[in-house]
């Protein structure tokens, strides 16, 4: 069974963990990205954070958190998704979600997901940023990297149809071991599971293409305590500041 490792069992903080990460790159997924550097900001507006992660990985729990947490601070906070109900209730997205399909079937779903993260980008999160909120999504463009690849989509394609979209602050991974996420869902869902959470073997698959996009997501360890997974982040998000340029 893999382990998930501790910041002190790795010897790092999450200062020097984020030091590490702004000094390494990955221009294939870094090329997709736009940032706009502030130009459409006011002046302490955002951060823009996603949090990626399965179902049961606790991400509804860890953006109620960091919302609670921006919002004592006297912030405006828009708290959102992707993929938006737009591409959700698509019949035929809940068909292969629920049955699974071919990988044919998975690219038609990988440029409805690009063009629905395009349009939620251009309706929702620029918006929100513009007017000086803070945005936290749950999901982002590394999940449909980490899905659809697991489909049998190259990532070279996902990363193409996905070009220009902005930047986040912060990208989470919610890092929660495929034996113990499968019991969390069980005891959620019961028999209810869709296609790709009915076998460890899948879960596996899409959880090592999420680790795989380091340095792009942080990974946190989901199955602390979630005060301790909030704390985490925090952490992470407050050291920014003080990372060399």
């Amino acid at each position: 069974m893999e382990g998930i490792p501790s910041q002190q069992e790795a010897g790092f903080s999450a200062h020097d963990r984020l030091i590490a990460i702004c000094r390494r790159e990955d221009n294939a997924i870094k090329s997709i990205f736009v940032n706009n550097d502030g130009k459409q900001r006011p002046n302490g507006a955002g951060p823009f954070v996603a949090i990626c992660g399965f179902d049961g990985s606790g991400k509804t729990t860890q953006l109620e958190a960091l919302r609670k947490f921006y919002a004592d601070q006297g912030r405006e906070v828009c708290v959102t998704r992707q993929p938006t109900d737009w591409y959700r209730n698509d019949p035929f997205v809940r068909s292969f979600l629920n049955n699974g399909g071919s990988s044919e079937q998975a690219r038609v779903l990988a440029l409805f997901a690009a063009a629905d993260r395009h349009r939620h980008i251009q309706e929702v999160i620029n918006p929100a940023l513009t007017a000086g909120k803070v945005v936290l999504t749950d999901r982002y463009v590394f999940s449909s990297i980490a899905y659809f690849q697991s489909r049998g989509v190259p990532q070279d394609f996902i990363l193409y149809i996905n070009q220009g979209i902005l930047a986040p602050d912060f990208s989470f991974f919610l890092d929660v071991r495929p034996d113990i996420l499968l019991q969390r869902l069980i005891a959620r869902d019961g028999e209810a599971l869709k296609f790709e959470e009915r076998a460890q073997s899948r879960i596996h698959n899409i959880r090592q293409n999420f680790l795989s996009l380091q340095p792009h997501l942080l990974i946190i360890n989901g199955e602390l305590p979630p005060d301790v997974v909030t704390a985490n982040m925090i952490e992470i998000i407050d050291s920014f500041r003080s990372v060399p340029v």
